[in-house]
């Protein structure tokens, strides 16, 4: 009761102009940082780590990029540091460790093969790199090459012996100039 009685207090001096600015400014205050957030969740190039998915399986990737420039002959270490992450957009040609995390325990208890392909300019894939099928009982794949030119690149995951497209998840790279 006395919470009301103040409540009434505090809100009687304001008139129905008043309170429909009040609506709209929150209204809009709360459309523009979901308009923000919508931005910045649709924008692959500033994620760090992204979800793929098929029918049957999921999983998650994180690809660790190193310029070029960068790839010195730097005590290990610190050579590790240098690395940012990012999802599918990798900002130019340098090394790139791609790392899978399997998020089914089921697909941990079968083989699973890694694979990056890199279009050509007809639109063939050729083979970059093949992690072969193998158990994978902690769940992790890790892929780590150079990756020398700018391009559309594809990543595979094949599950067990990879029958159907469902037991397949293709994941495009793209590599900027």
């Amino acid at each position: 009761m006395k919470v009301a009685a103040e409540l009434r207090s505090l809100f009687s001096g304001w008139h129905a102009p008043g309170v429909v600015v009040a609506a709209i400014l929150f209204t809009y205050l709360q459309w523009q940082g979901l308009s923000q957030l919508r931005d910045f969740a649709s924008e692959g190039k500033n994620l760090p780590s992204c979800l793929k998915v098929s029918d049957f399986y999921s999983v998650h990737l994180t690809s660790f990029y190193l310029p070029t420039a960068l790839d010195d002959d730097a005590d290990p270490r610190e050579k590790a540091m240098r690395y940012k992450q990012f999802c599918d957009h990798i900002p130019g040609p340098g090394k790139v460790i791609f790392t899978v995390d399997l998020m089914e325990d089921d697909a941990r208890a079968q083989s699973v093969q890694l694979s990056l392909l890199r279009y050509d300019r007809d639109g063939h894939l050729a083979l970059v790199k093949l992690l072969p099928p193998n158990l994978h009982p902690h769940g992790v794949l890790t892929l780590e090459t150079p990756i020398a030119e700018a391009g559309r690149y594809l990543l595979k995951v094949a599950f067990g012996d990879a029958k159907t497209q469902d037991d397949i998840i293709e994941m495009p790279i793209s590599v900027e100039p």
